[in-house]
């Protein structure tokens, strides 16, 4: 046991630097792995969230034309509408990916820093609603959307989806809302 203790020659220079290749090549295969987790974990989030929002603005559209009254439309294009939230001659329209309605956010923009929206419903400038586009059907009283959110960090995650919303005061219906006998 004495012998052993007095041993002082430790490892040989060949040894440690075998040692030390073994570990660079551990941390680079973690560091590797590290990031495509992280990118992973993003895209996915992107897609939940675009899907998210996707979801509350089509709630807040057809929360809205709903209860839309003097529909007006060209080529059977939704132009203006009297809005209970917004009032008469209520517009629908995309600004720098954002749906307004009369001119005001449909859903919330966040807070504003200096010339930028931060949080709320688009996160900032992270996702925004690429496309909207409402036909007003006069016969059965229906509106048809067609809505498209992407995420502004890759132009491949995005998501999209196209609803019927009937107008409880359409067409054939009395100003108390009745369906005429």
């Amino acid at each position: 046991m004495r012998k052993k203790l007095r041993d002082t020659s430790g490892l040989t220079l060949v040894e440690l630097l075998c040692g030390i290749v073994i570990l660079v090549l551990l941390g680079l295969l973690v560091n590797a792995g590290i990031g495509v987790a992280a990118k992973s974990y993003r895209e996915l989030t992107a897609a939940a969230e675009t899907q998210l929002l996707l979801s509350t603005a089509a709630d807040a559209l057809a929360g809205e034309l709903r209860f839309a009254q003097e529909v007006t439309a060209e080529a059977g294009r939704l132009t203006s509408y009297r809005s209970p939230s917004f009032g008469a001659r209520t517009t629908l329209e995309l600004k720098e990916g954002r749906i307004l309605a009369g001119g005001r956010h449909l859903l919330p923009p966040g807070w504003q820093s200096g010339d930028r929206y931060e949080g709320g419903a688009y996160r900032g400038e992270a996702y925004k609603v690429r496309e909207l586009d409402i036909q007003w059907d006069e016969t059965d009283g229906t509106f048809h959307i067609s809505l498209k959110v992407v995420w502004t960090g890759d132009e491949g995650v995005g998501a999209e989806t196209e609803l019927t919303v009937r107008c409880l005061n359409g067409p054939g219906k009395t100003e108390e809302g009745e369906t005429p006998p």
